[in-house]
């Protein structure tokens, strides 16, 4: 009876929990323009498929995902592409989507400045605490780098309560869009995509479906420009805040890697939306649920590196590419002349770790010095042909002024030869814990605006709590992650008004002389608001 009892109830919350989501999931079309109770027309997005065999190595790597050549307008590879998967803040794509139509529409400004209240909570004393409050302005600008750049989960909340008003009316709109852009296996329950109360309601989307959104957001050069920042400087009202990418690729690879999101939770994993351009040929490359950030970053170079050199545009980070030889080689293609054959990078090895994905290879020239002994008969003329240079290049090589040699006689010559080396790629040791900060993004918890009567679209006023972590909470956030990080001795602690470094010491347990040590700190008064520090743990 118990057992029966038990399935009951099992039975009947899993109902609820379907019942709920179909709500929230057509919550979001009940205003459309074509009346309250009619869905929008759904457009239907059908990417040719030309899958190149072999093209991608590691495949079991990747839990889902795809590569999309732009200009031919075909998907090269792919692997689960129309299975959804939690995506984690990939979500933010959406939300700057959505902002910069707004723009575009003139219903806000990228020069609008959105005022936050802050409210933290300072350790004094054991067991006791003390809170302050800190005023700071941002643009709505700085608010999509910080979204796009450097995944910064409370941003898209503001962005959406200065767009929408509220964050229910947002994720509405968010829902609306993706079904209009054809995102039929699409879901959003927040915009910065942290993992929802109920995890049936996680955001979760395709790779298909990110395609889309993908070619969307290219429509918009200010978003790209975004998404292509290495590093981007925010001013708060009180001081400049830099923060790095996450998308290493961007800083590995210069302008041709130019976006475009990157997102991680427990369930999702890594996940990536990259794009390249190189000579005006552009990929988009969307991968699922990589075990690390290593891995991930290694793959999606590794594709788009084989597939570039399929084509004969060279590898990303390369000498200019031939556009010509290149554009002749896919003209042979389409004709059914020729066929690409990616020449796969080395796979591998199952028992390697995960910073060897870290690596990609590149193709450097570089001049080789030959000696030739001249032989009876052989003249500069033949030396030259024979080894396709110049005579005027022989002569300045061996310092000859005149074209006489004899029997015996050595000449050197230097000739290219292209040699493959590894470059390691930028990977964010703690891109894991930026994305799994705790923020007021869910609707519960973004219910601490108490005079939402009197928040304007233009001034945006939004009360949070931030609790300044333990060195023990710190380890539990790092335990939860897929892949341990790399084991060190200190962690990273980014300055917040009114710290000093005795209460940084005090919070982390650490050594005050230490810290100064480690940070070449000869000065604590030059400790300035938004700097990163490294924080010796207990014994380090």
């Amino acid at each position: 009876m118990r057992l029966q009892k038990k399935g009951n109830r099992k039975a009947s919350l899993n109902k609820y929990v379907v019942m709920f989501c179909c709500g929230f999931l057509l919550s979001g079309f009940t205003s459309s323009a074509n009346g309250p109770d009619t869905l929008p027309h759904i457009p239907t997005f059908s990417f040719p498929l030309d899958t190149i065999t072999g093209l991608v190595a590691n495949e079991r790597e990747i839990r889902a995902g795809l590569l999309y050549d732009v200009e031919r307008g075909k998907v090269v590879w792919e692997k689960d592409m129309d299975y959804a998967y939690p995506i984690a803040s990939l979500t933010k794509m959406m939300v700057c989507l959505l902002a910069i139509e707004d723009i575009n529409a003139g219903a806000v400004c990228l020069d609008d400045h959105i005022t936050v209240t802050r409210t933290y909570r300072k350790k004094i004393r054991r067991r006791r605490y003390t809170t302050y409050t800190v005023e700071e302005r941002y643009t709505l600008d700085d608010l999509l780098k910080m979204a796009l750049v450097a995944s910064h989960n409370e941003s898209t909340v503001w962005i959406a309560k200065h767009c929408s008003g509220d964050l229910q009316t947002f994720v509405e709109r968010m829902n609306r869009r993706s079904m209009e852009l054809g995102m039929t296996k699409t879901q959003y329950s927040n915009p910065s995509g942290l993992p929802a109360i109920i995890r049936e309601l996680d955001n979760s989307s395709s790779p298909r479906d990110q395609l889309i959104l993908s070619l969307e957001l290219l429509k918009h050069p200010k978003l790209v420009d975004i998404s292509s920042i290495p590093y981007a400087n925010i001013y708060n009202g009180k001081g400049n805040i830099n923060f790095r990418n996450h998308n290493g690729l961007v800083i590995t690879y210069g302008l041709e890697v130019d976006g475009l999101k990157t997102g991680y939770t427990k369930a999702a994993g890594f996940c990536l939306a990259a794009t390249a351009k190189r000579g005006e040929h552009r990929l988009i490359s969307i991968v699922f649920g990589c075990k690390s950030p290593g891995i991930r970053n290694g793959i999606v170079a590794s594709m788009m590196n084989t597939y570039y050199e399929s084509i004969k545009l060279g590898r990303l980070g390369e000498s200019v590419p031939d556009t010509q030889i290149a554009r002749a080689f896919l003209d042979s293609v389409n004709q059914g002349i020729a066929r690409i054959e990616p020449n796969i990078e080395q796979k591998i090895p199952e028992n390697s770790s995960d910073e060897n994905y870290a690596y990609t290879y590149k193709t450097v020239t570089q001049k080789i010095k030959k000696p030739h002994t001249v032989r009876s008969g052989e003249s500069l003329g033949k030396i030259a042909e024979r080894y396709n240079v110049s005579v005027n290049e022989l002569k300045k090589w061996n310092g000859l002024r005149g074209t006489v040699i004899r029997k015996g006689q050595r000449i050197y010559v230097y000739s290219t030869v292209k040699k493959r080396i590894p470059i390691k790629l930028v990977v964010d040791p703690e891109e894991s814990i930026a994305d799994m900060q705790p923020s007021q993004d869910t609707t519960d918890e973004c219910e601490t605006e108490t005079q939402s009567d009197h928040t304007s679209h233009k001034d945006v006023k939004v009360k949070t709590d931030t609790v300044n972590k333990k060195d023990h909470e710190i380890k539990k956030v790092t335990s939860e992650t897929q892949t341990p990080l790399p084991k060190s001795k200190f962690i990273y602690h980014t300055v917040q008004p009114g710290d000093t470094l005795w209460n940084i010491a005090q919070r982390y347990q650490s050594d005050i002389n230490k810290i100064k040590k480690l940070n070449n700190i000869n000065n604590s008064k030059n400790l300035r608001s938004g700097t990163r520090i490294k924080v010796p743990l207990n014994g380090g």
